[in-house]
């Protein structure tokens, strides 16, 4: 890996994803991981028969879910289960989209 991407990588861990700034550890099927939530996806919204959809955007560090979760799969996030909508790989992290159904 080049010192670049390598400074990259760092900057990522040491920033987004530290506790005391933008990330947080969460319970992602029943282990600890590391996350940082996109609030700008974070919403709820109303489906057919008034049914609740709720969606949002968790960011890891891609060598903490490997493989990565696949598109359909359930995962259970802080004891509630979402569905994986979405998977992308950008370089040193996953943006993973979840969605769940609330009544």
């Amino acid at each position: 890996m080049t010192a670049f991407r390598e400074q990259m990588r760092a900057d990522f861990e040491n920033v987004f994803l530290n506790t005391e700034e933008f990330g947080r550890v969460c319970s992602w099927n029943g282990y600890p991981l590391t996350i940082a939530e996109d609030a700008s996806l974070e919403k709820e919204e109303f489906g057919a028969n008034a049914v609740n959809v709720m969606r949002k955007r968790v960011i890891c560090r891609d060598i903490d879910l490997t493989p990565p979760p696949k598109i359909t799969e359930q995962v259970l996030l802080d004891g509630e289960y979402w569905q994986v909508t979405d998977v992308q790989t950008p370089f040193a992290h996953l943006k993973i989209t979840l969605e769940r159904v609330t009544t």
